[in-house]
């Protein structure tokens, strides 16, 4: 099954509700192709390997890469015209957009900013040479608070598994994250929230109005107010809910719950419902045929 993400939502949303004289636009796109296209923007940068360089996204992260810092997929040293692509997700619409949740073994994280950074030549992807010190800045847009830094280890049944990496240290500044790039891949800012609140799992459940739809896809978010953190609720067969990871929810947090389905015509199904986190919380959400009028206004509400 392709991975769905919301930006390929909003998109499928917009060609169902566009018309033109009355007439509605059926024409559909597959999955791949929308997240493909319309996913957290992919900068795409030139460089000279062997020399000294810097780039800059356009929300501010920068990379300052010294002489030799690429090697070949055999660990040779490479020189010559490389290409470096950069992923910056600086919000909590960018995470949600991005699909890399903050989220590490299921504990919740708080973010100050996530990236991909990735470099190539003709067309093979580069390793960065372990000898090579790359100074990576991250503006602190989502916090100031200090931060430990997370490589992301990706699977097939996760939404995000970030691991710590423990040699990292992390230097804020009042403008900037800074510390010495460990490797290509994504990255982020992080440190585990901590509340002295119990714990619980929440669950979550859509309803439909009328008959039930014929899903196809499905998948549910907690996106909280006052912490920089957007998680993933996967599904869990033996509950028949979505749920949270056991006992990972602090009590007293307060936010939005989010289900998007994709009906098996490419339907786009969307709801959300605010929660206040109370003991065994369980919510149902109240999920329909979306438009994009309706998505967009609920991206507005989310920074």
């Amino acid at each position: 099954m392709k991975k769905l993400t919301l930006t390929a939502i909003l998109l499928i949303s917009c060609l169902i509700a566009c018309k033109k004289d009355g007439v509605q636009n059926t024409s559909k796109l597959d999955l791949s192709t929308f997240n493909a296209k319309f996913s957290v923007p992919t900068q795409s940068f030139n460089g000279v390997a062997g020399t000294v360089f810097s780039i800059t996204g356009s929300k501010g992260i920068q990379l300052d890469f010294p002489a030799n810092a690429f090697l070949d997929a055999s660990g040779n040293a490479v020189t010559g015209n490389i290409k470096l692509t950069l992923k910056e997700v600086l919000s909590k619409r960018d995470i949600l957009l991005s699909g890399k949740m903050t989220a590490a073994n299921g504990q919740v994280l708080v973010s100050g900013g996530e990236f991909q950074i990735l470099a190539f030549q003709n067309g093979q992807q580069l390793k960065l040479n372990p000898a090579a010190d790359v100074k990576a800045k991250v503006p602190t847009t989502l916090s100031t608070e200090p931060m430990d830094l997370f490589e992301f280890k990706g699977t097939t049944v996760s939404d995000s598994t970030w691991m710590f990496n423990q040699k990292a240290r992390i230097t804020t500044t009042p403008t900037y994250y800074q510390f010495s790039l460990p490797g290509f891949g994504w990255l982020n800012c992080d440190y585990f929230y901590s509340s002295p609140s119990p714990k619980t799992t929440i669950t979550a459940s859509p309803v439909y109005a009328g008959v039930s739809p014929s899903i196809k896809e499905q998948r549910a978010y907690l996106l909280f107010d006052n912490i920089n953190s957007v998680i993933g609720l996967p599904f869990e067969a033996s509950v028949n809910k979505h749920q949270s990871y056991l006992n990972s929810i602090p009590l007293g947090l307060t936010g939005k719950l989010v289900i998007i389905s994709v009906g098996i015509d490419d339907t786009i199904y969307f709801g959300y419902s605010s929660f206040t986190v109370t003991n065994g919380l369980h919510i149902n959400v109240a999920v329909a045929a979306a438009d994009q009028a309706t998505i967009d206004a609920f991206l507005s509400t989310v920074n």
